[in-house]
């Protein structure tokens, strides 16, 4: 398998994806292993979503390959995919109460020891006779999360996880994703909300225009940035002295 490694979790290589005339993947590669936090960073249309539903399948590359675990990630059967996902915009069934959706993920994925913890954990005990559609913002999206961590799962894959979640929650969310890393899982987060990650991950994917203007921990990738002491600053100095196109 040309240009995989398999030590590696996930491996992109040399992937372009194109929608019409717009290309918001630019042949883009990168590797990534296990008991890692790693940041998907990039201002609102640089490819991190497209990357996301990628990895999902959601979507398929124009060209290049993404293997998992080794293996070209197609040849994976859904019932044994091992990622799961938080989406960017919470998805869930209108006809069944937080409890029964919970009670539905639950039984599939035989993770019924870990749904009282995280209703407690999430805060969802109040809702769980409710319906999503009388639940507010940010109780959609915990159960979306909830949803999300009741599958079994290598890879955990939240796209803007933090929206519409207060201050105790957010942190109780990096727990969670700490959490899963300590215990061998890869989390990929994606976010423009930098302040959000930057005591969180591992290491960044930092894309701009469907092109990646960096990787590796913040240190590496600030070693030749020196005057950079911010994420935010990190990355607005990369995006803003990114070479042209041909040079």
């Amino acid at each position: 398998m040309r240009g995989c490694k398999v030590d590696a979790i996930l491996t992109f290589a040399n992937v372009t994806k194109a929608f019409g005339s717009f290309q918001a993947l630019k042949n883009i590669s990168f590797q990534l292993k296990k008991n890692k936090i790693t940041g998907l960073i990039g201002a609102n249309g640089s490819g991190k979503t497209t990357t996301m539903r990628l990895i999902i399948r959601l979507l398929s590359p124009d060209s290049g390959s993404i293997y998992l675990k080794g293996s070209p990630i197609e040849t994976f059967k859904n019932e044994i995919f091992p990622i799961s996902y938080i989406p960017d915009v919470p998805v869930y069934y209108e006809e069944l109460t937080v409890s029964e959706h919970l009670t539905l993920i639950s039984s599939m994925y035989n993770t019924q020891s870990e749904k009282t913890s995280l209703v407690e954990r999430l805060e969802l005990s109040g809702s769980l006779n409710k319906v999503p559609s009388i639940l507010s913002k940010g109780t959609k999206q915990k159960l979306s999360i909830a949803c999300a961590l009741l599958r079994n799962f290598d890879l955990l894959l939240a796209d803007e996880p933090f929206s519409g979640l207060d201050p105790k929650q957010i942190k109780v969310l990096k727990d969670i994703f700490i959490e899963n890393k300590n215990r061998g899982k890869m989390v990929i987060v994606s976010t423009h909300l930098l302040d959000m990650v930057e005591s969180l991950c591992d290491e960044y994917i930092m894309l701009d225009n469907g092109e990646i203007l960096a990787r590796g921990t913040f240190d590496e990738i600030v070693s030749n940035n020196s005057k950079c002491t911010t994420l935010e600053d990190l990355y607005m100095h990369l995006a803003t002295h990114k070479m042209p196109d041909g040079e």
